[in-house]
């Protein structure tokens, strides 16, 4: 029960690295809240961790709408009256030739994969400093490393994230507050169906393709930082290779 009595708000928890992350942090003790836009994939995830006697609630939430993430911060508070940790997971991946992509993939991808960050750190961030503590997890990329064709708007999005989540680190590190990225490498979820169910879009033999169950040590890692003490503006890597 490494999470016992924490409290943690999940982003794009309704399936893949999101759900497997928020079933094993209740699994842990912690109270959780999920957030996506499919509600029915939000009640199955709740089904679970309710049948292992896990503590849950989900809160249907767009990123890309500021009152929807302020809603969901606000029950988070209303429910457990606070907020421990929380995990920015949500995040698209439109893929194609950089000079067909348009302004709207751009406009939708900075939206999500950014903006939502930055709306729900600018929402939970006062809650935590006025607690003293909290721990900010951002699932990155490494695409946002090394870039690669066919994904500049997912390369880009993710490079921003990393030094978005730095510049947050330094800010709130004296607040008792610390922010990691945490990079899966390939993993199999809906997002990245398009790569892997093509064998020669990764090279399987040096970086071998996960399942979202085995992201779940590194974020338990970061999770169970000390906030007063712990590292903070870390990217930590569990890719095999530092090229994706």
């Amino acid at each position: 029960m490494q999470l016992k009595d924490k409290v943690a708000i999940i982003t794009g928890s309704g399936r893949g690295i999101g759900r497997a992350i928020a079933i094993a942090y209740a699994a842990e003790g912690a109270r959780v809240v999920i957030a996506a836009r499919n509600t029915a994939q939000l009640d199955e995830v709740v089904a679970e961790i309710e049948a292992n006697d896990g503590e849950v609630r989900a809160v249907p939430t767009d990123v890309q709408i500021r009152a929807e993430v302020e809603n969901l911060v606000h029950k988070t508070v209303d429910q457990f009256g606070r907020i421990d940790i929380l995990v920015n997971n949500a995040g698209i991946n439109p893929r194609g030739p950089f000079l067909t992509s348009t302004d709207e993939e751009w406009e939708k991808g900075w939206q999500i994969n950014v903006m939502g960050v930055v709306r729900c750190c600018r929402a939970a961030l006062p809650i935590m400093k006025q607690q003293g503590s909290g721990n900010i997890i951002n699932v990155g990329s490494g695409m946002g490393q090394v870039g690669r064709s066919n994904l500049s708007v997912y390369c880009a999005s993710k490079a921003a994230l990393h030094g978005l989540t730095q510049s947050i680190a330094e800010e709130v590190w004296e607040d008792g507050i610390i922010a990691n990225v945490l990079i899966p490498g390939p993993v199999k979820t809906e997002l990245s169906k398009p790569a892997w169910e093509n064998s020669g879009t990764f090279r399987a033999e040096s970086d071998p393709w996960k399942q979202p169950e085995q992201v779940v040590a590194s974020a338990l890692f970061l999770a169970t930082q000390p906030p007063a003490t712990g590292m903070t503006g870390q990217i930590l890597s569990i890719m095999r290779r530092n090229s994706p």
